[in-house]
């Protein structure tokens, strides 16, 4: 008779780093990895996962990560919005 694992809740990583998000995962008692059948991914940001985040999965479930290479958006610099005086300014 097959005992059945604790269903643990799998963290949404999709956003993350591929080393952050491998971390998460793994302490949540999951087991991450490439899509497939590749290793874990070392580099890049997750775009895509499965199963999707906040889904219920047995402990020791694999969880794909799909990763692209580049910048993550929090690395872009922030610009502030335009202020409506500025908007409404015309010029002399």
């Amino acid at each position: 008779m097959r005992r059945h694992r604790p269903v643990v809740e799998v963290p949404d990583v999709v956003g993350l780093g591929a080393d952050d998000a491998c971390a998460i995962v793994r302490r949540s008692g999951l087991v991450p990895a490439g899509p497939e059948g590749m290793p874990a991914p070392d580099d890049g940001v997750v775009v895509a996962q499965a199963p999707i985040g906040t889904a219920g999965a047995e402990q020791g479930t694999t969880v794909v990560l799909v990763t692209q290479h580049g910048r993550r958006p929090s690395d872009d610099p922030i610009t502030p919005p335009p202020t409506e005086e500025a908007d409404t300014l015309q010029p002399a």
